[in-house]
């Protein structure tokens, strides 16, 4: 039963039949039911991708809210280098876009893998974040999808403990809702960014509640780390 509902746009990947430069190890690790996304429509949107001189990898998706940070979450970094990995912003295709290095990769403790609180982590850049759009042409498009919430207590019938207060659950209908290689991206209502898409055990297109984190737990962590009010002991890889 929906106990609010609310428009979330969540915007997440797609790859089209035959495309050859962004790889999944599942074909449905994707959005399912989504609608293509203008170009500057999402902004604020990023990707996160493995470096690779062969080609393309797109694993998860990211928010811009700093010049310096993007938002994503933990489950998608948490055993990642900075060296290994950079951020892509400013495009709806995956091969365009600007790339930039990631300098340090900070997580909220205590962060257990793939179970509890703190899904949540920021890449900061080595350089200033710039947004931008590239002329090349690419078959494999970003899309978005609309969904509804539903209260934590029927999202519990799913997910049981895993169900904490600082996450919130969509309800997939109709065929559409988010997929594996969409975590981290942003969970938005009317351009205010109100989650990070999390993982589903589930398949795709079953039906089954998808759980994310909810930001607001985290606006005070966020805020200090961007305005360097904690200090990392780390340059590269801190848990904060």
């Amino acid at each position: 039963m929906v106990s609010k509902i609310i428009s979330c746009f969540i915007f997440c990947f797609a790859a089209s039949v035959g495309a050859d430069t962004v790889e999944f190890e599942n074909p449905k690790s994707r959005v399912v039911g989504g609608a293509f996304a203008k170009q500057d429509q999402f902004p604020y949107h990023a990707q996160i991708k493995w470096r690779s001189s062969s080609h393309q990898n797109l694993f998860c998706g990211a928010s811009i809210i700093h010049p310096k940070y993007v938002l994503t979450a933990a489950r998608c970094v948490y055993d990642a280098r900075p060296e290994n990995l950079y951020v892509s912003i400013g495009a709806v295709f995956t091969e365009w876009g600007y790339h930039f290095e990631a300098e340090r990769i900070i997580l909220r403790d205590p962060y257990y893998e793939w179970d509890g609180p703190n899904d949540v982590a920021l890449i900061a850049s080595r350089s200033l974040l710039r947004m931008g759009r590239s002329k090349r042409c690419s078959i494999n498009r970003a899309e978005f999808v609309t969904l509804d919430t539903i209260s934590n207590e029927e999202c519990e019938k799913y997910w049981g403990s895993r169900v904490t207060p600082d996450k919130i659950c969509t309800m997939p209908k109709d065929g559409k809702g988010t997929c594996g290689t969409d975590a981290g991206g942003p969970l938005s209502y009317y351009g205010l960014q109100i989650g990070i898409i999390g993982w589903t055990e589930f398949e795709c297109d079953s039906g089954k509640p998808e759980l994310h984190t909810r930001v607001a737990p985290y606006a005070n962590w966020i805020s200090n780390i961007i305005n360097g009010r904690f200090i990392p002991v780390c340059s590269e890889y801190t848990h904060v």
